[in-house]
């Protein structure tokens, strides 16, 4: 029997050798024709990045540079002290035709759930405690029809492995006019495995996550 575990002794709190470190995550869905110009849609930031700007197809957005494939111009809505780092999270798009059947072994994202039922789910695979939903992936254990007119895709790939900052992102987080243009900006390009820049796969999902230093007091450098 498993027994769920707290969160550790330090719950809820966070300590940095940063005076006031402060990190602001993200995430969005690829999409280079998207109407909205941007490149993406789906932008989820709690109102603390105003834009993020890949390349589109689509009449680039306002204010957009529009950067070339592989490229994102991310705008904050505050200014900061410092750029401290980050990191980035790929979650992968799906790929192929809708499928009604799975195959024993391999890997599969949910993409309609018809009328089937949760016994139908868990006869070919879908993990018990849990319900299934769109956007859910599981490990299938049968080669068989789902029923219900449920509907499975194969998973593809991001083709992305990681993600660079580019120049001196330190130059670019004080903007003085924030409210005509928006406070800090950072560069950044993505990179395959091989280390070539590249767009991610349309439908990827892209998670960042930026740290700064939010004070203007400066202890050893930091």
């Amino acid at each position: 029997m498993s027994v769920p575990r707290g969160n550790g002794q330090n719950g809820g709190h966070f300590y940095s050798n940063v005076t006031q470190p402060v990190e602001i995550e993200c995430n969005f869905v690829v999409d280079s024709t998207n109407g909205n110009g941007l490149g993406q849609r789906s932008l989820k930031s709690n109102g603390y990045i105003q834009s993020v700007f890949l390349h589109t197809t689509a009449t680039p957005a306002a204010g957009s540079p529009n950067p070339a494939a592989g490229f994102a111009l991310v705008r904050f809505n505050n200014n900061f002290n410092k750029y401290l780092g980050g990191f980035s999270g790929f979650v992968s798009p799906v790929t192929g035709s809708a499928l009604t059947a799975t195959v024993n072994h391999s890997p599969f994202i949910i993409t309609s759930l018809g009328t089937a039922t949760l016994a139908q789910w868990q006869a070919v695979g879908f993990p018990a405690g849990f319900t299934p939903a769109v956007g859910a992936s599981f490990v299938a254990t049968a080669t068989a029809t789902i029923g219900g007119s449920a509907t499975v895709k194969a998973p593809g790939v991001s083709g992305i492995a990681s993600l660079e900052v580019i120049g001196d992102s330190n130059a670019t987080i004080s903007n003085s006019s924030v409210a005509a243009n928006g406070g800090a900006q950072v560069l950044v390009q993505f990179l395959t495995g091989a280390g070539a820049v590249a767009a991610p796969a349309d439908g990827s999902v892209v998670g960042m996550a930026f740290l700064f230093d939010g004070s203007s007091v400066t202890i050893d450098g930091l």
